[in-house]
């Protein structure tokens, strides 16, 4: 049977492998495996958002600029432009300073996480999961195999 484990990588970590060798369980059918966190966000998912958010409020000023323009001396087109811009302008900059913003609360570190595989004996099976939950595993599975 294999219980697999996801921990973050911690002391508790240590303590869940020694206590699994401590139940009858032989090193070489423990396999920890540290996930390796992604070092560089995709730029381009950022700035599409960045674009998604700018055409919204382009539209929603366009919108205002038109209605506004009626009343105002260069008319609902120039206004609905200039309203255009301004909203791509709001939009853009808001999502780049959500994004980059010094004040960032709550904002935590990702710490890698740590898969372990335990290949054990029916028999075991449940000391071995109870030590992991034991030791603050994120979560554990199981495979008949």
């Amino acid at each position: 049977m294999l219980l697999i484990g996801c921990f973050s990588h911690s002391i508790e970590l240590e303590h869940a492998l020694a206590d699994i060798e401590r139940s009858g369980i032989e090193r070489k059918h423990i396999l920890a495996v540290v996930m390796n966190l992604r070092s560089e966000p995709d730029p381009e998912s950022r700035q599409s958002d960045a674009i998604e958010l700018g055409a919204a409020w382009a539209t929603a000023c366009a919108v205002i600029g038109v209605a506004a323009g009626f009343g105002l001396a260069w008319g609902p087109i120039v206004w609905g432009l200039i309203g255009t811009a301004v909203g791509f302008g709001i939009g853009f900059c808001l999502h780049r300073l959500w994004l980059r913003g010094p004040i960032r609360f709550g904002a935590r570190t990702n710490t890698p996480e740590v898969t372990v595989i335990v290949q054990c004996p029916a028999s075991l099976s449940h000391d071995v999961r109870l030590a992991m939950y034991r030791r603050g595993a994120l979560s554990v599975g199981e495979s008949g195999a």
